[in-house]
């Protein structure tokens, strides 16, 4: 990390402007006199370090405030100088120098790196660089080192488990995929949850994505965090408490990330980057289908005398050609049918003749395939007297694992400093992506929520696959001869046999992905212009105009499943929809920087400024209705219907006032304050303005304290802060309008009516007050350091829709009623065991602990249901008193020793009078760790993410269950798995009394289908749950394990239907990554002008280390809204990542 530090840049010229740690000028003219009197001298010289002069370096004589700054050529004059006096050379980031001045004319100084204060320069509010030590609030900061050493495509995954307190969570489906982060769990029951984005000082737009659920758009869709280029990105700080973002105001109540990009570092003249890295995503994590019993039902489906229950297979009419047919019940989606037996040969669903057996390959593999990741990157920096600048250029080019989907992405970054004159210079920077994408990744919902969606071991995934698409163009179909369709253009294509299950979900989804086609343009501007002005030393004046502008247009063209010619209503299932959208923010503010140091012990700094920020959003949604006058002419004009259209528009305008200051007492002892007034336009004029007030202390008693410190103990800081922060509510909630609608369908006359849900325009933001406290510490060398933070928020004015009276003529209003509170813990470590010429070591971790609670809702609400699973099945629900997120679900009897209580028909019963707590969804600790060990040129590099505690309801798991296709169904399906032997009486299960239990030793050459006692056959199936009766005698009941298994999991609610089971423990250890880097010798790369060279191989995403999550993926969730990630709802395959990189600096 120290490393991206080393060469003086203007970042750091910046932070000697404005936070200098000496004084230029003396503030008391007569001692200046008195002083130059006293047979005083004159002395010049350079300030340099390793990569060339040293801009903006401090040159003072030490016990006064008489000093001088050097030029852009690090060059300084200072004068009154007399024999003796220590002239003191400073600059951050560097350790200071101190020469005794002995009446020399001139000085050439070399400055060295301060490992210690390197890290000690952070970012913080509104882009102020200060010194770490004097901050009173805790901040994490990742170096781009980490975000790009295994060639992630967005920051935000390069994040994981590497600050404290932050949690990431990327929706499977690469690089276009929406990005959540949360900081010190979540500030708002119902509002929006994610951090502000800061970049180089400029807001940026970052929305909630992708919600919709199963029956939404099923597009997987991306926000505006993936559109940030790691490659341009120097480091990230994150600021996590309330006094650390207060001077954002209402929207830093879930924290703030600020990124700072690379920049030209001064004196480093001309200089060439290049990386290149090839990557390959394979499917990783998906359910294991069982590959030990075949398609079809048991005999408490069937019947204990049905053929197709003893033996498995079925025998169906005929086939094509008239001959009767064995075959396996392969239109089921159930897994429940017999035992696989390679030496049996059936008839598959094309016509075919093949052995009984599984297949071989990853199924989940067929649906997806390998995923091809490239991309390269090629900067240019200069450096000169006026101007330094960067140009970057990344272009990346992805085939995703998704069939049929692919983008590309081109990324052009500007960024420089213009020396006006000594005192005025102009920052600018500018981003511009172009990015197409073909067929956004498509969730597999209808193969994992829906049962007629649901494969078994015996589908064939890759035959479907490649013919689902006809040679025409067309969906496929099923043969007339099977029930289906004659209205074919390609009769001998299609399927004989209906593939799986009633409505062929699986065959519909490779049409949504190969049959239609959603084709996306995405353009984004984010550009700044920082002019800055010295107006004296110690006095800056500081401005800056941005925009962030996004514009996309995206066009949908899906195909005819059939030929017009078949149509009997002249209406076509092809469609086509254009939908234009532009989200612009324009923003700019100005600041006046204060900063001097009074006799070395008192330092004043004071801050004061305004903002502005204007947001709008425009979305034009156009479409075609009952198909095209010509088939597959994708235009608006060819509507055969009157075309759908539908506009959006806001508007948002906001502006604040602030103001800061700080004071640092002999470099032990810090203070500071700062208060934010703001005001909003989406908000009633009156109830538009809130106060934004922060407070902070931090002492190092290292510092305060050296003479009685160990040697070993380098650095100690306790610090203190408080802030209160705001949440906005979303736009134009709080508006009271009308809704209108026609009087009669097609009628010209309208009404206007009150909707049931209304605003409130006294609504205001939800406000957060946060405390906290912590502690710093380094010790030997620096070579093991730590730190510890305790926090304390309670967020007040939640904004819930509460219920209203009825003379409002509405039932529910917008208001600020709800309270939450967070309480946590965070701790990190870091340290190096062993560091010699050729051996380096460092180790990294962190935890954090959170516990949230509902403190208050609306007045007589104590519970407040955010979703209702599959008919009221299960309850997502936050209750006071108690952590945000509870699982509630109807659960199966208990006596009171704890046993399932069992009916007559042998299963379990469920308690439907009322549902019972399960689980919460919120994690209780997160964390990460990581090391990294270098030999020579080699480095090997290792990190691991976290986390325990947390429920998700795992619906994928309860339907496979039921369908019987995964490896946790298997249970008992016969004699070998422990099945009971039995025979019944009667042709069904239902009457248990008729079923009798049959030792082994009676039917020890048992095979079904033959042996019989007492003219019934015997089954080997039995299986009796643990439990009792509602006598409470033990249970003795005979059921079957798909029996149990339908009627306990499965969709919806029921006598014994319960969700208990599928509401998981969601706990993992996960290798995120692992790099392996070589660095070549420079006496070999010099030979071709290289100053640098580095090839590396990693893999992303390899390995669990531990999880509870079995079968899944436990990350496997949807968009950015808490609700939707507490719920595994088949969102897509997770990748495995294997990759290779080449980095080189000329």
């Amino acid at each position: 990390m120290l490393k991206h530090f080393k060469p003086v840049s203007l970042i750091l010229v910046a932070g000697a402007i404005t936070l200098p740690t000496s004084v230029y000028a003396d503030l008391a003219p007569e001692k200046h006199e008195t002083a130059i009197t006293q047979q005083s001298g004159k002395v010049s010289g350079v300030v340099e370090d390793d990569f060339g002069p040293v801009a903006g370096a401090s040159v003072v004589i030490k016990g006064t405030t008489h000093g001088s700054i050097t030029d852009m050529d690090g060059k300084f004059n200072l004068e009154g100088v007399k024999k003796g006096d220590i002239i003191q050379i400073s600059f951050i980031g560097y350790a200071t120098q101190e020469v005794t001045y002995t009446g020399q004319s001139s000085l050439n100084i070399k400055l060295a790196e301060d490992t210690q204060k390197l890290d000690e320069v952070v970012v913080t509010a509104l882009g102020i660089k200060k010194d770490a030590k004097k901050l009173g609030y805790a901040v994490s900061n990742v170096s781009s080192e980490e975000l790009t050493r295994t060639g992630g495509s967005n920051i935000a995954t390069g994040l994981y488990g590497k600050a404290t307190g932050v949690r990431i969570q990327a929706a499977p489906g690469g690089g276009t995929s929406a990005v959540s982060i949360s900081v010190r769990g979540l500030s708002s029951i119902t509002g929006n949850t994610q951090p502000l984005i800061i970049m180089d000082g400029v807001p940026l737009h970052n929305s909630n994505t992708n919600n919709d659920g199963y029956w939404g758009n099923q597009r997987i869709n991306s926000n505006g965090m993936v559109d940030i280029n790691p490659e341009d990105v120097e480091n990230i700080s994150i600021l996590k408490g309330a006094a650390a973002s207060a001077l954002y105001g209402s929207e830093a109540a879930n924290g703030v990330v600020m990124i700072t990009t690379k920049k030209a570092k001064a004196g480093s003249g001309t200089q060439i980057d290049f990386s290149a890295n090839v990557s390959f995503d394979k499917v990783a994590y998906m359910p294991e289908i069982q590959k030990e019993y075949g398609p079809g039902y048991d005999n408490s489906q069937l019947g204990n005398d049905s053929q197709e229950a003893l033996t498995g297979f079925r025998q169906l009419r005929v086939d094509r050609n008239g001959n009767a047919i064995v075959t396996p019940n392969r239109e089921t989606y159930y897994s429940w049918g017999a035992k696989y037996d390679p030496s049996k040969m059936v008839t598959y669903f094309d016509g075919t003749q093949r052995a009984f057996a599984p297949i071989d390959n990853n199924q989940w593999a067929d649906i997806f395939r390998t995923g091809v990741n490239q991309t390269y990157n090629l900067s240019l920096t200069n450096s000169s007297e006026k101007n330094n600048v960067r140009f970057s250029y990344t272009y990346n080019d992805v085939k995703a694992m998704q069939l049929n989907s692919n983008n590309h992405k081109h990324n052009f970054n500007l960024n420089g400093t213009f020396n006006v004159t000594n005192t005025i210079k102009l920052n600018y920077t500018a981003t511009y992506q172009n990015q197409f994408i073909k067929n956004r990744p498509y969730r597999i919902s209808r193969l994992t929520n829906n049962f007629s969606g649901m494969f078994g071991g015996f589908t064939d995934v890759a035959y479907i696959r490649d013919h689902t698409v006809t040679s025409l163009g067309y969906q496929n179909s099923t043969s007339s001869y099977n029930g289906g369709t004659s209205d074919t253009l390609t009769p001998d294509e299609q399927f004989l046999y209906t593939p799986m299950g009633s409505t062929s979900l699986m065959s519909e989804y490779f049409w949504n992905i190969m049959g239609k086609e959603q084709l996306e343009e995405h353009q984004r501007f984010i550009g700044a212009v920082n002019p800055t002005w010295e107006i004296i030393p110690g006095l800056t004046l500081n401005g800056r105009v941005a925009a962030d502008l996004t514009v996309d247009k995206i066009e949908n063209k899906n195909r005819a499943e059939n030929a017009h010619v078949f149509s009997t209503n002249g209406q076509y299932s092809d469609s086509y929809g254009l939908n234009n959208s532009r989200y612009q923010i324009v923003y700019s503010d100005v600041m006046l920087m204060f900063d001097r140091t009074f006799n070395e012990l008192h330092n004043v700094t004071a801050n004061l400024g305004w903002t502005a920020r204007q947001e709008s959003y425009y979305k034009s949604d156009v479409s075609t209705s009952q198909g095209l006058t010509q088939e597959n002419w994708f235009h608006l004009n060819a509507s055969v219907g009157t075309k759908n259209a539908s506009m959006t528009k806001q508007d948002l305008l906001k502006t604040g006032a602030f103001l800061t200051a700080s004071y640092g007492y002999n470099g032990w002892g810090f203070l500071e304050g700062s208060i934010r007034q703001e005001k909003t336009s989406t908000l009633k004029k009156g109830n538009n303005s809130f106060w934004y007030p922060s407070a902070s202390a931090s002492v190092l008693y290292t510092e305060l304290l050296k003479d009685q410190m160990p040697t070993w103990w380098n650095y100690g800081k306790v610090r203190a802060s408080y802030g209160i922060v705001g949440n906005a509510p979303e736009l134009y909630r709080a508006v009271l309008a009308f809704k209108q609608e026609s009087l009669l369908r097609g009628s010209t006359y309208s009404y206007n009516y009150i909707d049931k849900s209304i605003g409130n325009e006294s609504i205001k933001p939800e406000t957060k007050y946060e405390f906290e406290i912590g502690l710093e510490n380094k010790f030997f060398g620096n070579r093991l350091g730590m730190e510890f933070n305790f926090y304390s928020n309670t967020i007040k004015d939640q904004i819930l829709q509460t219920t209203s009276a009825a003379s409002m003529g509405a039932q529910s209003m917008l208001m600020n009623v709800g309270e939450l509170s967070n309480k946590g813990v965070e701790f990190s470590v870091y340290g190096t065991p062993i560091e010699n010429k050729d051996w380096k070591w460092d180790l990294r971790a962190n935890v954090a602990w959170n516990k949230n609670t509902v403190k208050k809702l609306a007045d007589g609400l104590d519970v407040l249901n955010h979703s209702d699973i599959d008919g009221g099945a299960a309850s997502l629900e936050s209750h006071v008193g108690e952590s945000m997120g509870d699982w509630y679900t109807y659960t199966w009897k208990t006596d009171e020793n704890g046993n399932y209580i069992v009916g007559s028909n042998g299963l379990y019963i469920t308690d439907t009078s009322e549902r019972h707590k399960v689980g919460n969804a919120m994690p209780k600790v997160t964390g990460g760790f990581g090391t990294s060990l270098s030999y020579k040129n080699f480095t090997l590099d290792m990190a691991f993410d976290f986390r325990f505690g947390g429920d998700v309801l795992n619906t994928p798991w309860q339907y496979m269950m039921a369908v019987g296709n995964i490896t946790d169904a298997v249970g008992v399906r016969d004699h070998s798995t422990g099945g009971l032997f039995y025979y019944c009486d009667t042709e069904k299960m239902d009457d248990k009394g008729s079923i009798h239990i049959v030792n082994p030793s009676e039917v020890s050459n048992y095979k079904r289908g033959e042996t019989m006692i007492n003219g019934h056959y015997v089954w080997d199936n039995g299986l009796i749950l643990p439990g009792v009766k509602e006598d409470g005698t033990p249970n003795d009941i005979i059921v079957t394990q798909m029996e149990a298994n339908v009627s306990q999991y499965g969709w919806g609610t029921g006598a014994s239907m319960s969700y208990q089971d599928a509401i998981q423990k969601n706990s993992y250890i996960k290798c995120r990554e692992i790099s392996l880097g070589y660095t070549l010798p420079k006496d070999l790369t010099k030979k071709f002008a290289c100053n640098n060279l580095m090839v590396s191989a990693f893999v992303r995403n390899p390995f669990y280390v531990y999880r509870t999550l079995k079968l899944f993926d436990s990350e496997t969730t949807d968009g950015t809204n808490w609700i939707y990630q507490a719920q595994l709802g088949g969102s897509t395959a997770s990748a495995r990542t294997f990759g290779f990189s080449v980095r080189a600096n000329f």
